[in-house]
């Protein structure tokens, strides 16, 4: 009868039990993509810092990412250092996203909201994205959209013409 109470009582803490993992540095990534009327062009950040919260079912519960504004290559250094100067990298060296709701839409997708912090702004965004898994490890890819002006960052201009308002996102996450 002891060891049955002893049961029930822990029951309920293995159950609800969480994992907190963090990313797989080597294989995360995020990429921006921006167009100006004379080119378009890309920047990747490979050095990701960030956790993964999941339940005792494997389930996605939270997300928690940091870049570095100044790990992201467009392979232009002169783009690279402007882009620096333009979202004031010294004043604000990070862009961060923390999930507020991940809900799993089916076994291979998840609608996620959260706050993106950039330029010291913060805006909450959702976005959907694919949910892989391979053997133990778990990839979350998807994309998102966000405006230059949501987050106070004035559009550099090149040949007196401004760059376009939005920023399309692309993301890998693994652990």
């Amino acid at each position: 009868m002891k060891s049955f109470l002893v049961l029930l009582l822990i029951l309920p803490i293995v159950g609800f039990s969480q994992t907190k993992t963090s990313i797989n540095k080597s294989s995360s990534s995020i990429t921006y993509a921006m167009n100006h009327i004379m080119h378009a062009w890309e920047g990747t950040s490979n050095q990701l810092n960030g956790i993964v919260q999941t339940n005792a079912n494997g389930q996605i519960e939270k997300v928690a990412i940091l870049a570095k504004v100044s790990s992201f290559d467009s392979k232009s250094s002169n783009r690279d250092a402007h882009m620096l100067e333009v979202v004031e990298s010294l004043k604000y060296p990070n862009i961060s996203f923390q999930s507020n709701s991940i809900t799993e839409t089916n076994k291979e997708k998840v609608q996620v909201k959260g706050i993106l912090d950039f330029h010291g702004v913060k805006k909450e965004i959702s976005f959907e994205a694919d949910v892989k898994k391979k053997g133990t490890q778990t990839s979350v890819i998807g994309n998102t959209i966000f405006l230059l002006e949501d987050f106070n960052i004035e559009r550099p201009s090149f040949m007196l013409t401004k760059v376009d308002n939005e920023v399309k996102v692309r993301f890998e996450i693994v652990w």
